[in-house]
């Protein structure tokens, strides 16, 4: 399994029926650097982002319960 370190998104596009997601990583000068890309067929794309989405409210939500 690769893992991509994701601190922005460099660019977004839907291409042959697949949600391609650049993704960028901060470098030493303060600027986003290519760490990978997601890659999410156009069916699923829905339900995935969604997944994130909802997994990110929760984290947020146990945080400020601390």
């Amino acid at each position: 399994m690769t893992q991509i370190l994701v601190d922005g998104v460099t660019y977004v596009s839907f291409i042959n029926g697949v949600l391609r997601i650049e993704c960028g990583t901060v470098n030493r000068q303060g600027k986003l650097s290519p760490s990978g890309t997601l890659l999410i067929p156009g069916a699923q794309a829905g339900p995935v982002l969604k997944s994130i989405a909802d997994a990110a409210k929760e984290l947020g939500k146990r945080q400020r319960e601390r």
